[in-house]
């Protein structure tokens, strides 16, 4: 009975081993616990960097808003932009690894963004990550000829409208200026979406032509270059784009010309009594007219077109007429003792008989203007210049070489050239030098020598 009892004890564990074995090829391990916490710990790793991740996405998530560049700071890396979202100015920090993109993607320095660019950003902890041109943002440069309305809050230009709000930002440089410092005179870069401009960028700015002593001249018109014609008022004041310009004034027999510099935001002062000069004063024009057979009229005389006229310094009305066009008709200002004006007539009537035509500045030809061109003068041999050095005097004439100043040469007038032109060289000073001169007084237009002293 004893052996029968150990015998089923035997079997009885001999089956439990067998269950807790789990089958053949099953492999079992002792554990104490530590997969499962480990498993946790891997899960809750998971779901905290799924969690960075989001944030970090976010925060690098390129930001919808419309962005201008107001300011540039390189030294301490400070980019200050405006939030056209939240209407109003935030400095951001940016870094060498910061991207700066134009408007397609390409790469840009942070040198090449300017105050008034349109931009969109990423950031990341505060800083800026990139920064790229808004591709969404229209850019108009050299914009000139337009009309700005402040009260309407229009800006017009090549037919077209646009308008702005007062978040609208205007610089010069990096300057901030208000609108009401822009002028029409200035060359404007246009920034905005759609139709309406955020901000204005000045690439050219202006000055003002202040004019002293105005009486002998109120009434008559003064020019300045190519830009305007317009009557002298007294104690004038013109906005002028800044450049440089030949200034001219005109007036019942008296007038003159001078160069001026205009600086942008600077006033040019101009005395008129240094530009009177000796009066009355008279300029030859010589006119010609397209098609050939139009007759011209000045004040209301037909003048000739084979010859150049003599006019007197001042204003005067010039008409020209051709059977199959329409009547030409524009305000000439003589204030230049010679100029060449072109006509050109068209079939279409002319609504700008009110345009200037001067003589020192532009001529118009129709609805083109057409540049006044200078011939021979009493000054100076026109093509040579004054015949003065010690070297070989050179030069093209293609008129009549004639002066009123000496020609003079330190070296021997004879040449191995000719003293050429396609006119006669006459002039009244003396032709002088320490050597014989010579030379032929006929060719085709070199005037040419070994040394100085060939002259007119």
């Amino acid at each position: 009975m004893q052996k029968k009892s150990v015998m089923f004890i035997v079997a009885v564990l001999a089956f439990l081993l067998a269950g807790c074995a789990g089958g053949a090829g099953t492999e079992r391990k002792v554990t104490d616990g530590s997969e499962a916490y480990v498993e946790r710990e891997e899960g809750a790793d998971a779901r905290e960097q799924e969690t960075e991740t989001g944030e970090t996405d976010e925060a690098e998530e390129e930001d919808e808003a419309l962005y201008a560049v107001t300011a540039i700071d390189e030294g301490r890396k400070i980019l200050t932009l405006y939030d056209y979202g939240e209407m109003r100015e935030k400095p951001y920090d940016y870094t060498g690894a910061t991207y700066i993109r134009g408007k397609y993607g390409d790469s840009m320095s942070i040198q090449q963004l300017a105050p008034g660019d349109l931009v969109s950003i990423r950031t990341q902890e505060g800083k800026l990550t990139d920064v790229q041109i808004s591709d969404q943002a229209f850019s108009y440069g050299d914009v000139h000829n337009f009309t700005l309305d402040l009260e309407g809050d229009m800006l017009t230009v090549g037919g077209g409208s646009y308008y702005f709000d007062d978040g609208v930002l205007a610089f010069q440089g990096s300057s901030r200026v208000s609108l009401s410092e822009i002028s029409e005179q200035d060359t404007i870069c246009l920034k905005g979406v759609d139709r309406q401009i955020y901000t204005i960028q000045v690439l050219t700015g202006h000055g003002t032509v202040a004019l002293e002593n105005t009486e002998l001249f109120q009434g008559g018109y003064i020019t300045i270059g190519n830009v305007l014609s317009m009557k002298i008022t007294p104690q004038m004041r013109i906005e002028v784009a800044e450049g440089t310009y030949l200034l001219a004034v005109a007036n019942d027999g008296y007038g003159g010309s001078r160069e001026i510099t205009v600086e942008a935001n600077r006033e040019t002062k101009v005395n008129l009594d240094e530009l009177k000069g000796e009066g009355p004063k008279f300029g030859q024009v010589q006119f010609k007219t397209v098609p050939e057979t139009a007759a011209v009229y000045l004040d209301g005389e037909q003048v000739g077109t084979s010859q150049p006229v003599q006019i007197r310094y001042g204003s005067h009305i010039l008409t020209a007429k051709a059977a199959g066009y329409a009547d030409w008709k524009k305000i000439l200002v003589v204030n230049s003792e010679t100029a060449q004006i072109t006509i050109e007539l068209t079939e279409e009537e002319d609504e700008d008989e009110d345009d200037v035509v001067s003589t020192a500045g532009s001529g118009t030809s129709g609805s083109t203007p057409t540049t006044a061109v200078p011939s021979a003068g009493t000054g100076n041999n026109t093509g040579t210049g004054n015949n003065t050095g010690a070297g070989n005097n050179t030069g093209t004439g293609t008129g009549n070489n004639t002066g009123m100043g000496n020609n003079t040469g330190t070296g021997n007038g004879a040449g191995t050239g000719n003293n050429t032109g396609t006119g006669n060289n006459t002039g009244t000073g003396n032709n002088t030098g320490t050597g014989n001169n010579t030379g032929n007084s006929t060719g085709t237009g070199d005037n040419t020598g070994t040394g100085s002293g060939g002259g007119t």
